[in-house]
């Protein structure tokens, strides 16, 4: 009779458990525990941010002689810190490539946010470049005044018909002739001496640029942080549950064995039902990114044996393209925590080792890629 109560109550426990699997979280951790005279259950959850704990409380059950009811419930957060290089390039438009004007419009620093990293990146003078946008042709005239002289007539043949200046060929245009001197001729003065101005020009073009464009870099490290997981402590507090007050117990024991022989079968059924569920249960789950930062898309989960460390993803519809990440939960992470597990695909596989298994091993790789090597 004794060893069918302790049969019976172990059952209990593990169609309680098997329930909340079921329904719910399974729990990472679970302790029976008496605390300063108080009859308590602990389950310990690790869960991500978005997960409601609410989901976690389970109704009032039974166990070895106790009437559980949850009590509290306690997180912990585990916050992650990243960092990174980035580096972003900017264009800016001037109208000249006068570098103290193109400083001018580019900021010693600018922010950087992507919706998930941000910092403050700074200029790299080292990386300014700057171009003309276009060219146009602007037309011009050269001249030149050259003045010739004293001459004793005013004769052309004193006036060259070119000239140079800064090494350009230009020609006559014009010649005022000027009397620098007369001599008296009779009772009449008569010019003597002469000098003429002579004006010369060239017409020139050239091009000139319409505008400039200057590229820069500003670099730096940038942050991103957050919630990575939450462990939930969910404590519920046992009353010892008061046994029926019976007037014959010698009557009453068969009755009793009865009882327990016909309560033994569905709890048999169920927990066995619950255990093979529970051993069957997917442990690799796939997930494509979602529409925002760290938010990814759950699109297939397997069941893998530890004896056979891969997953086939060939068959998937729709087929992902690009980024896949591959999360192993933490029971099938624990034992495979440092050997090989393989991804295969339609164009080759992946290879990698297991890493960490708390709260569970997470890996992305690129299904674009030919090959990856083993990491």
């Amino acid at each position: 009779m004794k060893h069918l109560k302790s049969l019976v109550l172990a059952l209990v426990l593990a169609f309680a458990m098997t329930t909340s699997a079921l329904a719910a979280e399974v729990p990472d951790n679970l302790v029976v525990e008496n605390l300063n005279g108080q009859q308590r259950i602990v389950k310990t959850y690790v869960l991500p941010p978005e997960k409601d704990p609410e989901t976690l409380k389970e109704p009032s059950f039974d166990y070895d002689g106790f009437t559980y009811t949850w009590a509290f419930t306690t997180k912990d957060e585990h916050a992650f810190l990243e960092s990174k290089s980035v580096t972003d390039t900017v264009t800016v438009e001037t109208a000249s490539n006068n570098l103290d004007k193109i400083l001018a419009e580019l900021a010693p620093s600018v922010p950087y946010d992507d919706g998930e990293y941000s910092g403050e990146l700074a200029l790299d003078h080292t990386t300014i470049s700057t171009v003309a946008t276009g060219y146009t042709t602007k037309y011009g005239t050269v001249t030149a005044t050259k003045t010739i002289g004293p001459v004793d007539r005013n004769d052309m043949s004193y006036v060259p018909a070119t000239t140079v200046k800064n090494g350009m060929t230009l020609k006559l245009s014009g010649v005022t002739w000027q009397v620098t001197g007369t001599d008296l001729v009779g009772d009449t003065l008569a010019p003597a001496s002469y000098q003429a101005v002579a004006t010369y020009s060239a017409s020139t073009s050239s091009k000139v640029a319409t505008g400039y464009v200057t590229t820069a870099e500003y670099k730096g490290e940038v942050t991103a942080s957050g919630v990575d997981s939450i462990t939930y402590t969910v404590v519920y507090v046992g009353e010892e549950t008061k046994p029926a007050v019976i007037s014959d117990p010698a009557a009453a024991a068969p009755r009793r064995i009865i009882t327990a022989v016909l309560c033994l079968i569905p709890l048999l059924l169920l927990a066995g039902l619950g255990v093979f569920l529970f051993q069957r249960r997917k442990n690799v789950y796939v997930y494509v990114p979602g529409d925002r930062p760290r938010d990814y898309r759950l699109v297939a989960k397997y069941r893998v044996e530890p004896e056979k460390p891969e997953i086939d993803i060939s068959d998937l519809e729709p087929y992902p393209e690009g980024i896949v990440a591959v999360e192993i939960k933490r029971p099938l992470a624990k034992k495979l925590l440092g050997q090989n597990f393989t991804v295969r695909h339609r164009t080759a596989c992946c290879t990698y080792t297991v890493l960490q298994d708390r709260p569970g091993d997470w890996r992305e790789f690129d299904l674009t890629k030919e090959k990856e090597e083993v990491t």
